[in-house]
């Protein structure tokens, strides 16, 4: 209203000029336009559907959501907030693709907000980084290593909110938030994120095991008290827990379940290769009971893994699937008793470790590879180059020879 009051004034001093108002409706993708001159004009009726159609129409740069890479600026705007401190907000194109971005600077970063309110930086490269809370952009790829260190993919030996237990080729992973039933908020997510970047690049660890602390649940999936405290919430990139958006999983990832998997603590479940379950566990997709979606892989995987049917009604209800129930359905691999979900976890990964982790490594990625084809002889053809990989490893031709010398094979993971 400021505007328009101002736009009127100024056109009623300088009769023949035109003043231009316009403004966002909240979010980007609203906008909204005025024109104001001191001469009148006949009233036309609005078209604004009509021009939405012709610019829906018309051909649009593809979104990159994680945006990493070398960068042209295309506009920009400054955030001024109290005590000084500026926040700048671009939006860019790619080099590499043209793919469109949006991505703020960080606080600490003062020689792209000099740039950016220093003259016009529209056309200037800069260089863009991709992360859990956003997109985040820097005047060179040297500033946005200093800025943002990779953190070396090595277990810690401790974390806050998870536990980590390695034996011999297995290690063992623990939410460790018994007092929130193991629900998941931004530092968690981080912690199992990074746990999991060590365990895949750890030659020497063959098999991994998510539970959750205590008795009463594996995870009850997204911390909504944390949440609703206003506090920012984000996950990884390779999402929920480190893993519903991750790809590739070379090595097999299996799911303890004791208690309640809710929402998206049924989404990690989902992740998992496999899944065994106690005797009291319980699987729902939550969501819609608090007016949310099961976002984090939910509403694809549990169709994939149980009949469509009884998967809709899940999702659309928040049904519950039970521990005998899950089983019927393919859910799990096995139930075992009350309280002995990881022991149950074990059993199952001591047979993996008993074969060759080359085999079951090369195995996990042809059936990714061909997942999605949907004719059973193009995906049985298909030219996978892992084929080729198992009969060059050390451990094909160990286990040919054991075999043949009536002995136990010596696996390297080779």
């Amino acid at each position: 209203m400021h505007a328009i009051a101002e736009t009127v004034r100024r056109a009623r001093a300088n009769p023949g000029a035109f003043g231009f108002v316009g403004a966002n409706g909240g979010i980007m993708g609203k906008y909204s336009v005025g024109i104001y001159s001191a001469a009148p004009a006949p009233w036309h009726p609005d078209r604004s559907g009509d021009l939405q159609a012709e610019v829906d129409s018309w051909a649009a740069p593809a979104q990159a959501r994680h945006a990493d890479g070398w960068a042209t600026i295309e506009t920009y705007t400054i955030s001024h907030r109290r005590g000084g401190a500026r926040t700048g907000i671009v939006i860019g194109r790619l080099d590499r693709d043209g793919r469109r971005f949006v991505a703020r600077t960080d606080d600490r970063d003062t020689g792209v907000i000099a740039m950016l309110s220093g003259g016009e930086p529209i056309g200037e490269r800069v260089y863009v980084g991709s992360f859990g809370f956003g997109n985040r952009v820097t005047l060179t790829d040297t500033q946005m290593s200093t800025l943002f260190p990779s953190p070396p993919a090595v277990l810690h030996d401790r974390y806050d909110h998870v536990l980590v237990r390695r034996d011999g080729h297995l290690l063992e992973v623990t939410i460790n938030r018994p007092e929130v039933r193991n629900a998941l908020h931004p530092p968690a997510n981080d912690e199992l994120d990074h746990v999991f970047d060590a365990y895949f690049a750890d030659a020497d660890l063959w098999v991994a095991i998510l539970t959750g602390a205590g008795d009463k649940a594996f995870s009850a999936g997204n911390d909504l008290a944390y949440t609703a405290s206003g506090q920012p919430r984000w996950v990884p990139k390779n999402g929920f827990a480190g893993l519903t958006g991750r790809r590739p999983m070379p090595k097999p990832v299996i799911a303890a379940v004791n208690g309640y998997a809710m929402g998206g603590g049924c989404e990690i479940a989902l992740a998992c290769h496999l899944i065994v379950a106690d005797a009291t566990a319980q699987f729902a997709l939550s969501e819609v009971k608090v007016g949310l979606v099961a976002g984090a892989g939910g509403l694809v995987r549990l169709p994939r893994t149980i009949p469509p049917k009884i998967a809709t009604e899940m999702i659309l209800t928040g049904r519950r699937l039970t521990a005998a129930e899950a089983l019927g359905y393919g859910l799990v691999n096995r139930v075992v008793e009350a309280g002995a979900a990881l022991d149950g976890a074990r059993a199952l990964a001591a047979d993996i470790v008993d074969g060759s982790p080359t085999s079951v490594r090369i195995s996990l990625e042809v059936m990714e590879e061909t997942r999605g084809i949907p004719d059973t002889v193009d995906a049985v053809t298909y030219p996978s180059t892992g084929y080729d990989d198992i009969m060059m490893t050390h451990d094909a031709i160990e286990g040919v020879t054991a075999f043949a010398q009536k002995r136990r094979p010596q696996w390297r993971n080779q």
